[in-house]
């Protein structure tokens, strides 16, 4: 499915829900183990929760990832956290 400029599908890795690719690279994110608070793609949405508590809590802990260089993870298109953040929660 495609959301804004990625294309999204179910990951080929096990433990992992969903993939895409970024400048040539397969980027997979979301734990197949654990609920979202709403899955964009509808591939995952037996999983949704909803809870709007858990999912303040989840994007207060997310978007506060740092990658080596020191920028956030959650504003980088080549992260799973950019991604997660944008579709899962």
């Amino acid at each position: 499915m495609k959301i804004g400029k990625y294309m999204y599908e179910k990951s080929t890795r096990k433990g992992k829900k969903l993939m895409t690719m970024v400048q040539g690279k397969t980027i997979h994110f979301g734990d197949s183990s654990m609920q979202q608070f709403k899955d964009r793609t509808s591939i995952w949405k037996k999983l949704d929760h909803g809870d709007k508590t858990r999912r303040k809590s989840f994007l207060a802990r997310s978007k506060g990832i740092k990658l080596k260089d020191g920028s956030l993870a959650w504003k980088n298109p080549m992260s799973p956290a950019y991604h997660s953040v944008r579709i899962l929660w």
